[in-house]
């Protein structure tokens, strides 16, 4: 596995594990054949006295016949007699024995002897209808769990299930939750990943196991308890209504199976003797040990302290578990095998617990021993919460409904009452053959996993130690059996065995790998599957059981209940091992274990924020711009990628967080993508149109909620870039740096003078005193009182040179000019729009004149900074401002935004169709540098070029933005997507709620017909999201069904006010299902 990756095929040893056979007696058989020929023997001669003759004739009959009927795989036969416990499982209501004695009431003491902690009910037997007796077993018969404990210790506060072997032996079970490897690897890591493994696993503790769990659920919860808590504290209406819109659209997606919940965590055994101490100790150490117990025993009973050697014994139980179990567990999957793992605490235990038997929130843990170390040494105390066994409370159900587990006398399913589902179980007979390369073993599992037809499952893998002298005993039988069959085989004249020279080769391969270090491992691989009826499961496990390519998945059909027991991990049983004639479990070695290890899932990105799905697997990841950090994103891809829908989602994701959205676009004749979607917001929502309207340059923002340092310092901010926008304006097409410099310094000491002259302050205060549309903000500072104090007597320039008579000369004639145009008009007067709205969007439509849109671009910026310093946090939006990065200074204040504007609180979104302009403008490199994410959708096969040269992607992730595989599926209402962030990237899909889709809906014939149906709706903010959903209703449909939207509108009448409430009415109650959740 050192060398590439992606070239070298890993093979898996087919006979490793298999069992030589003993002359022609296979292995397997050869326990029941001996024990066919004493059960013959017995009755032919011991009972019959019929003779020799008869004894083996019998036995070879009786031989033939198990030989046939179990083949070789015996226990496929056995398990075909075994029956389900009883007639069905029951909760027979334990109580909680606590393992301190002096805790126990005085009954439980005279009842229980100190040492017995689990009670074993006996089954219970009642009369049925048909006149017989249904005999029910006790559920918690089947389970070992006494409590949960928690080890205080170091620092460290760490939890494990404590189980009872019997006999005073007891194990815990430590949990860790696992952030696994990412599913889209660079090279470097994929070979670092595999050999940590493979090393990693050699140092598996003997005698114990590791159990991972990798499960996906079609569950929601989560995200419908955010979407639920931002809709209800939003303030703006026609936002909370898109937000539950889309609460709805992701409840589909769940229903579909499209939307998946992923969970991994590993379970880790540390297994004690009667003292407390590990059982890993050689022959010497354990007759020592015995002679200790007993000696222990026989104080006990002589000075009658039992319970007082009880409390020391589980002090020492949990405190050898913590240093030789906790921590010898971590370091190996942390450490070793490079896995990022929390250790889970004892809530995260009872949760899990609860939700294999319940839905929901999990009620206080009923009882937790802790061993806690103080100043005075080691305390262990118990709390309690209810009198109720751990399990008794886990099977007892909630609202009247019992979560006991049933069988229902079905040996091939597990009926999960508590969450109402069926479980099957599938279990692995033959590994795979091999995989081409160490990326698509790593990966394995998660590609079967990830299919789309594959949701509510789990993989089970549970991996521990075998015996390396066994097995190579068995291999060397093996070789030595294939060479004999070789030699037959020329001896007689039939030429070469192939057959035996492969086994054989196999053989010296395996043998070889074990002298050199690699270690044999038993693996047991069993998938659950969950569905809501039992023709669900039959179909979901047939899928699933044709997706392992080489490898050999069955369903379980005769003990699926043993096996999902053996799953849980309350209980002691082995996976795939309880005794019976063959090994069900595969043997591997630690080079190919990786394979099949269930620990490739995507990553998590954010916690919160726009939700993506991945493209394989369904996993919700998160992009978050403003709780986690202050961040930056750059959206791009070709017309019609959808990156228009994705940029809106963003900006309401500000607004439903409260954050004011300013943005800028570039779009033809005012049509911008947003339009419709910030006039839902009616007053809150404003969308100006920068050339006929008027934005005040020197307009300040809105300081007055910040306190005095904050508010010096985001004036400061704002200053720095009304300067930039002035040099700017001064130096137009001038190519002269050292102008430039002093034309810079002059405005800056011009700036300083100007906002601290006591007419102008007195004007903003009563400007902003009184609000934009009273007579005082008409008096408010504009620019032509600036030009005022750009002279060199207001000034006091004492030295005056030739430079600072050009320089002023310069900002003078300049600024001038511009006031004499129409353009100056614009940006000379008081500011037309209002400072108060949630989201301000400047259209800079209908600028023929590069310079003029430049200018205009400038000021425009100046007035989303300007309203984005008013606030703690915001959102700026860049729409297509290609044309205006290539000139240099507004590349700069783009730069700068990127660079600086974080400890402002303004979160930046660009959208873009390529990154070339972007990156070959002067700022290119500072913008870039400063995007936390970059999301790519659809982009042209001359575009991968251009993602390869200037960011740097590897061609074989970039590529397949230009497949069509990547084009926005219409029928299901997605965008495909590539995110990246911190050099990893993420496969996903954005699936829009549809009444933002509708509102965002932006080619010419969806204007038209969004404009049609709006039309008839009258101008309220109510009417308005009616008018939308009405219009989404008929828009998705089309969308679905591939028609035209020309019919869209063209049937509807024109609802007058006096009718708007009746129709309202009628409208609600005639949707088939409704588009805003309730």
């Amino acid at each position: 596995m050192e060398n590439n990756p992606r070239n070298e095929f890993i093979k898996v040893n087919q006979i490793l594990g298999k069992q030589a056979s003993i002359g022609p007696i296979p292995a397997e058989q050869l326990v029941p054949w001996i024990a066919i020929i004493i059960v013959a023997y017995i009755i032919t001669n011991g009972l019959l006295s019929l003779g020799m003759g008869w004894f083996f004739a019998t036995s070879f009959w009786l031989i033939v016949s198990w030989w046939i009927l179990t083949g070789n795989q015996p226990h496929q036969f056995l398990d075909r007699w075994r029956k389900p416990p009883g007639n069905e499982w029951y909760n027979c209501n334990n109580i909680y024995i606590s393992p301190l004695p002096e805790n126990r009431p005085p009954w439980v003491r005279r009842r229980y002897s100190d040492s017995q902690i689990n009670i074993r009910n006996k089954p219970l037997i009642v009369p049925n209808q048909y006149g017989g007796k249904s005999r029910f077993m006790p559920f918690q018969n089947e389970v070992n769990i006494c409590c949960i404990a928690e080890i205080k210790k170091d620092d460290r506060q760490v939890a494990a299930l404590l189980l009872e072997q019997g006999q005073s032996q007891y194990q815990l079970v430590f949990g860790f939750q696992i952030a696994g490897l990412h599913n889209i690897l660079h090279e470097s890591e994929v070979s670092e990943f595999a050999h940590a493994i493979e090393e990693g696993m050699k140092d598996l503790p003997i005698g114990e196991r590791i159990t991972f769990c990798t499960g996906c659920y079609s569950d929601d919860t989560q995200r419908q308890t955010q979407l639920n808590v931002l809709a209800n504290d939003c303030h703006l209406k026609p936002i909370s209504v898109l937000i539950r819109n889309e609460q709805l659209r992701v409840e589909e997606l769940k229903n579909a199976g499209t939307r998946q919940q992923w969970q991994q965590i590993a379970f880790c055994t540390w297994t004690s003797d009667q003292q407390g101490s590990s059982q890993q100790k050689d022959f010497v150490g354990a007759v020592i040990e015995k002679c200790r117990n007993f000696g222990s025993w026989v104080v006990e009973s002589i000075t009658g302290n039992k319970r007082i050697y009880q409390e020391t014994f589980f002090k020492k139980l949990l405190l050898q578990g913590f240093q030789q179990g906790f921590i010898q567990w971590e370091v190996l999957l942390n450490t070793k095998i490079c896995l990022e793992v929390t250790p889970c605490s004892a809530g995260d235990l009872w949760q899990w617990l609860w939700n294999r038997f319940n839905e929901g929130a999990a009620p206080a843990i009923p009882q937790v021993i802790t061993l806690e170390e103080t100043a005075t040494g080691l305390q262990l105390t118990e709390t309690v919460t209810t009198d109720k066994h751990i399990c008794t409370l886990l099977i007892e159900g909630t609202q009247g409904r019992s979560a006991s587990p049933e069988h229902r006398s079905d040996h091939d399913r597990v009926y999960l009452t508590g969450k109402g589902k069926v479980c099957g179980v599938m279990t692995m007979t033959d590994p795979p053959l091999g995989w081409t390369n160490t990326q698509e073993q790593l990966k394995w599992v998660w590609k079967i996993l990830s299919s789309s037809y594959v949701h509510d499952t789990e993989a089970w893998v549970e991996i521990s130690r075998g015996n390396d002298f066994l097995i190579q005993d068995n291999l060397a039988r093996q070789a030595k059996q294939s060479k004999v069959a070789r030699t037959v085989a020329i001896t007689k004249g039939q030429g070469r065995d192939i057959g035996a020279e492969i086994k054989q080769e196999e053989s010296f391969e395996a043998q070889r790998r074990l002298y050199e270090g690699t270690k044999a491992l038993h693996c047991a691989p069993v998938f659950l599957v969950y569905r809501h009826s039992a023709e669900e499961l039959t179909h979901a496990c047939n899928l699933l059981a044709n997706s392992f390519e080489t490898a050999k998945v069955l369903r379980e059909r005769n003990i699926a209940w043993e096996i999902w027991l053996q799953t849980l991990p309350i209980t002691c049983k082995r996976l795939l091992h309880d005794g019976n004639l063959s090994e069900r479990r595969l043997t591997l070695d630690t080079q190919t274990i990786a394979g099949l290890m269930p620990l490739t899932i995507p990553k998590d990105i954010d916690q919160q924020g726009v939700e993506f799905l991945t493209s394989r697997g369904g996993k919700p990841i998160y992009v978050d711009l403003f709780h986690q950090q202050i961040g930056r994103a750059l959206i791009t891809g070709t017309s019609g990628s959808g990156k228009s829908v994705l940029g809106w989602r963003f900006a309401q994701e500000a607004l439903v967080n409260n954050i004011p959205v300013v943005g800028m676009d570039i779009s033809a004749g005012g049509n911008s993508t947003f339009k419709t979607a910030i006039e839902l917001l009616g007053e809150q929502g404003a969308y100006y149109d920068i050339s006929s309207g008027s934005s005040n340059l020197l307009e300040p923002p809105d300081l007055r909620r910040f306190d005095k340092s904050e508010r010096e310092r985001r004036m400061e901010s704002w200053k720095d870039f009304i300067r930039k926008a002035l040099v700017a304006i001064s130096m137009g097409k001038v190519e002269n740096p050292h102008l430039a410099q002093r034309v810079d310094a002059m405005l800056v000491k011009a700036l300083d003078v100007f906002l601290k002259d006591a007419d102008m302050i007195a004007r903003y205060n009563r400007a902003f005193e009184m609000g934009w549309l009273s007579a005082e903000w008409q008096e408010i500072p504009t620019l032509p009182d600036f030009m005022k104090f750009c002279t060199r007597e207001r000034l006091n320039l004492r030295s005056f040179e030739e430079i600072d008579r050009q320089a002023l000369n310069q900002i003078q004639n300049q600024v001038s000019a511009l006031l004499a145009s129409r353009l100056g008009k614009a940006i000379a007067r008081p500011s037309t729009f209002s400072p108060e709205p949630a989201i301000k969007f400047f259209a800079l439509s209908g600028l023929t004149n590069e310079q003029d849109a430049y200018l205009m671009a400038i000021n425009a910026h100046t007035a989303c900074i300007r309203n984005a310093l008013s606030h703690p946090k915001s959102l700026f939006i860049g729409d297509e401002l290609s044309v205006l990065l290539r000139k240099d200074g507004f590349a700069q204040v783009i730069g700068e935004t990127c660079a600086t504007g974080r400890k402002e609180g303004i979160a930046v979104l660009l959208l873009s169709q390529d990154p070339d302009t972007i990156c070959e403008c002067s700022t290119g490199a500072q913008i870039m540098q400063n995007m936390t994410y970059r999301i790519t959708g659809r982009i042209t096969s001359t575009g991968v070029t251009s993602f390869q040269r200037y960011l740097g992607y590897p061609a074989h992730i970039i590529s397949q933005n230009a497949t069509e595989a990547f084009l926005p599926r219409i029928s299901d209402l997605y965008s495909c997507w590539l995110v990246e962030t911190g050099g990893r990237f993420w496969r996903s899909r954005f699936y829009p709620g549809e009444m933002m889709l509708a509102s965002v809906a932006n080619n010419q014939n969806e204007r038209e017909a969004r404009t049609r149906v709006m039309a008839q709706y009258p101008n309220t903010p109510k009417s308005r999201l009616l008018g939308l959903r009405a219009f989404a209703n008929a828009y998705i449909s089309a969308l679905k069904e591939n028609k035209g939207f020309q019919h869209i509108g063209q049937d509807v009448s024109t609802v007058q006010p006096n009718q708007f409430h009746s129709q309202s009415n009628s409208d609600e109650q005639a949707e088939n299902r409704p588009l805003i959740a309730s």
